[in-house]
């Protein structure tokens, strides 16, 4: 009777050798199928981050950039009188040399060495955004109250409310021509004070020496020169930054009127490239789509400059890499901006180039903005 119910019944049993391996092979190429999807994604997605790493690299430095040229130059229309090598020279407020220049026109980086990448470099003339809101502070928006050369008499109600900076600087300006004044120091003896500064004994030096000197109702405020360049940054393995310098009446390497003092301030890292094309409308027609742009400014006053075109080219912290990360992408190569154009034996390291380029207006340096 129980033999009749067994055989009444399926039998279980195990699954047999070649089911087994079959069904492992088929989990083996799924699995593999998977990792490779999950790799290759993930690549994908660090590729991206990549990118808008280099996005935001080029983006930050260039707008960083923009909002420096838009301060530069108030009250500067007609030029800067500065003393170089004993002598009154009248200057732009905005200039910079070209990476393939030579001369003047040598970009110069840290330590006032001319630059062998071929970037450009940018100096700017930068008033204290703040100098309306102070009261009698050294350097501080005050007015003229008597003509001439040599030290300042100026309105000042109050005490100087600060010392003066190790490098105070300040420019005295008609709203038109301005002079830089060094070192300077402002002693207080109200209702007045007495600007003291190093060019006093320069004969003639002054805002307007076709006038015969300063003027009562010139303003003296207090200004910085900026000194912007790409150089390695030994913090991030070499790897190129954009910079900024403080800097000072001197002579540099090139011969410019102004030196970097001190070391220079990383703006913004891994920027490899920085070039500038500057706007000068040679006829005063007024019209932005006749300027003419060049390389490279020299600092001699040039009448009619009125844009700058910014370029930085910015790449990512690592270098994107195919789906097996095995190689890194070919099409990854330095970029030709304005007239830099790389090596024709680069080649490919994987670093995404952004590209920002931007053409601001010089608003300080038209006759019209007082």
């Amino acid at each position: 009777m129980e033999t009749k119910q067994a055989r009444g019944h399926a039998v279980p049993r195990g699954m047999t050798l070649l089911e087994t391996m079959v069904a492992s092979a088929l989990a083996i190429i799924i699995l593999a199928a998977a990792a490779a999807l999950l790799l290759a994604g993930g690549r994908v997605v660090h590729n991206t981050e990549h990118v808008g790493d280099s996005h935001d690299h080029a983006r930050l430095a260039g707008e960083a950039l923009l909002s420096a040229v838009r301060q530069a130059g108030a009250g500067m229309s007609e030029g800067l009188w500065v003393v170089s090598a004993g002598v009154p020279q009248r200057i732009n407020p905005v200039f910079g040399g070209d990476g393939a220049g030579t001369g003047l026109l040598t970009a110069t980086t840290t330590g006032n060495v001319p630059g062998t990448e071929g970037t450009d470099d940018l100096w700017l003339v930068v008033p204290d955004r703040n100098y309306l809101g102070r009261d009698c502070a050294p350097g501080a928006a005050m007015t003229v109250v008597q003509p001439g050369t040599g030290s300042l008499q100026v309105n000042c109600v109050g005490t100087p409310s600060t010392a003066p900076a190790a490098n105070a600087m300040l420019v005295a300006s008609n709203m038109k021509s301005a002079a830089l004044l060094t070192q300077a120091t402002v002693v207080s003896s109200p209702p007045t004070a007495t600007v003291n500064y190093l060019e006093t004994g320069v004969p003639g030096f002054s805002n307007a020496p076709h006038k015969g000197g300063f003027q009562r109702g010139d303003l003296v405020y207090t200004a910085r020169l900026l000194h912007f360049f790409i150089a390695p940054n030994p913090a991030t393995g070499g790897r190129k930054a954009l910079m900024r310098a403080e800097g000072i009446p001197a002579t540099d390497a090139a011969g410019r009127p102004f030196m970097d003092m001190g070391d220079p301030l990383v703006l913004q890292d891994f920027v490899e490239d920085f070039q500038v094309a500057f706007g000068v409308d040679a006829t005063n027609s007024g019209d932005p789509s006749s300027y003419v742009f060049q390389d490279g400014l020299s600092p001699e006053f040039t009448p009619g400059l009125r844009s700058v075109r910014i370029s930085v080219v910015a790449t990512g912290r690592n270098p994107r890499r195919d789906t097996q990360n095995q190689a890194v992408l070919a099409e990854d190569l330095p970029i030709a901006v304005e007239n830099h154009t790389p090596p024709a034996s680069a080649t490919a390291d994987g670093y995404f180039r952004s590209l920002f380029s931007r053409r601001a207006e010089l608003p300080n340096l038209a006759s019209a903005s007082l």
